[in-house]
C-alpha cells in the first residue's frame, strides 16, 4: 500500500476531477437520507412529482449505490489493518501531525491519507466510476467507525496510532469493496432510478443533492438532517390529491414543510386535513 505524504495532508482535498467533488474536510453521513455522505457545500432542493420524474431518468445514482452496495459487500470485506501497514504509517503520520499549523483529528487524518490513496487507485480501477464512489465512501465510514473527529488535543503518537489503525483498515478493505461493488454496479443504478421516479410518484417529489437523488424514507426526516448536520436547508412542498367540495373530482391541496420545524409536520398536516374536513361538513350541510 502506497502511503502519501503531501503537504495537504491535513487540508481539504477537493478530488472533483477523480471523485465528483468530495469534500474531505467536511463530509457528514447522513443516514436519514440513505446513508450517503455529503459536504456543507452541497446544494440540495426538493423537485416536485413532475420535474421529480424527469430528473429520475437523468438523474446521477453513484453515491446513492456506493451508500447501498458498501452494506451489501461489507460482510465479506471485513480484512483488519496489517500490522506491517500501521508501522509504516505511524512515522510519517506522527512527524506530519508535529508540523501541522492547526492540530487535526484521528478521524481527519485517516480520511485524508485514505482518500488520496483513492485518487490512484482509481486511475486504473476496472470502473472508473464505481471506484471513484466506492473508495471514498469506504474511506469515510471506516475511518468514522475506528477513529474520533473530536481529539484534536490528544498527543500525535497515541492519536496517530488510532488514525493508522483506521485508514490501513480502510485502504485494506477497499479493493474488496471496489471489485464487489463494481460487478452489482450497473443493476444497482438501475434499481436506485426505479425508486426515485416511485418516490416521486409516492411522495409527490424527492430531494436532490448535487444531482443526486437521495434515497430517503421520510423527505421530512431527511431535510431535517441536511439542515441539523450540513446548515443545507430544503423546504418539502408537496401538492395532495383530495376532493376537497364533496362532487367526486380531486383537488390540489398544498403542503409545505420548513426542515426546521419537521418534528411538527405531522401536526400541521392533520390540522390542514382537519380544517378540510371541516369545509366539507359544511359545504354538505348546505347543499342539504
Amino acid at each position: 500500500m502506497k502511503l502519501i505524504a503531501t503537504s495537504l495532508f491535513f487540508g481539504s482535498i477537493s478530488l472533483v476531477s477523480a471523485l465528483g467533488g468530495v469534500s474531505v474536510a467536511h463530509a457528514e453521513e447522513l443516514e436519514s437520507c440513505g446513508g450517503i455522505f455529503l459536504s456543507a457545500g452541497s446544494s440540495c432542493e426538493f423537485r416536485r412529482e413532475q420535474d421529480c420524474k424527469e430528473t429520475c431518468e437523468v438523474v446521477s445514482v453513484e453515491e446513492s449505490c456506493a451508500a447501498e452496495l458498501y452494506t451489501t459487500c461489507e460482510a465479506g470485506c471485513s480484512a483488519e489493518a496489517s500490522v506491517e501497514c500501521t508501522e509504516t504509517c505511524s512515522p510519517v503520520c506522527v512527524e506530519q501531525c508535529t508540523v501541522a499549523p492547526e492540530a487535526p483529528s484521528s478521524e481527519e487524518i485517516c480520511r485524508d491519507n485514505c482518500m488520496a490513496d483513492c485518487d490512484t487507485r482509481c486511475d486504473s480501477a476496472q470502473n472508473p466510476a464505481c471506484c471513484a464512489r466506492a473508495c471514498p465512501h469506504t474511506c469515510n465510514k471506516k475511518c468514522k467507525e475506528r477513529c474520533s473527529e473530536d481529539d484534536q488535543r490528544v498527543e500525535c503518537e497515541p492519536k496517530c496510532i488510532t488514525a493508522c489503525d483506521g485508514q490501513c483498515t480502510a485502504t485494506t478493505n477497499t479493493s474488496c469493496q471496489v471489485d464487489c461493488q463494481t460487478t452489482q454496479w450497473e443493476s444497482c443504478q438501475t434499481t436506485i432510478r426505479e425508486r426515485c421516479t416511485t418516490s416521486c410518484e409516492d411522495k409527490g417529489g424527492a430531494i436532490f443533492c448535487d444531482g443526486e437523488f437521495l434515497n430517503a424514507s421520510n423527505l421530512e426526516d431527511c431535510a431535517a438532517e441536511l439542515s441539523i448536520s450540513l446548515q443545507v436547508d430544503v423546504d418539502i412542498d408537496i401538492d395532495t390529491r383530495i376532493d376537497t367540495d364533496g362532487d367526486g373530482d380531486s383537488d390540489s391541496v398544498s403542503c409545505a414543510m420548513d426542515p426546521k420545524s419537521s418534528g411538527n409536520a405531522g401536526m400541521w398536516i392533520m390540522a390542514a386535513l382537519a380544517g378540510t374536513a371541516v369545509v366539507l361538513r359544511r359545504r354538505r350541510a348546505t347543499k342539504a
